[in-house]
């Protein structure tokens, strides 16, 4: 399992105690150093817009909202994530071939 979020993230934290509660391994990775290879890799299991977190700070720094999002192409998108990785709803985790975004990690079957 691999978990990818920031350190001092609030959701991050608390998946986190989640898992080890539960006696899982996982790996820990930074959410801001994914590079396109990783970012498509979850794009073959998820919708893109299913990514960004519209209302947390990179979004308000961005000005990016729903309707500003849905202008966008998916092109447009990728970049913005790839430029602003911290844009990204966390945690992402990759479990068993799937991904698992923000509190989706609840419903693991572990």
């Amino acid at each position: 399992m691999k978990l990818y979020g920031i350190k001092n993230c609030g959701s991050v934290k608390k998946a986190i105690e989640f898992l080890k509660a539960r006696g899982v391994e996982f790996d820990f990775l930074d959410i801001k150093k994914i590079d396109e290879s990783i970012l498509n890799s979850w794009l073959e299991k998820r919708v893109l817009k299913d990514l960004p977190n519209l209302s947390g700070t990179s979004a308000r720094k961005l000005g990016l909202n729903k309707e500003k999002m849905k202008a966008l192409s998916n092109e447009e998108l990728k970049a913005i994530i790839l430029e602003t990785p911290s844009l990204i709803k966390r945690p992402v985790i990759e479990y068993r071939g799937q991904i698992y975004i923000d509190k989706e990690y609840e419903n693991l079957n572990l």
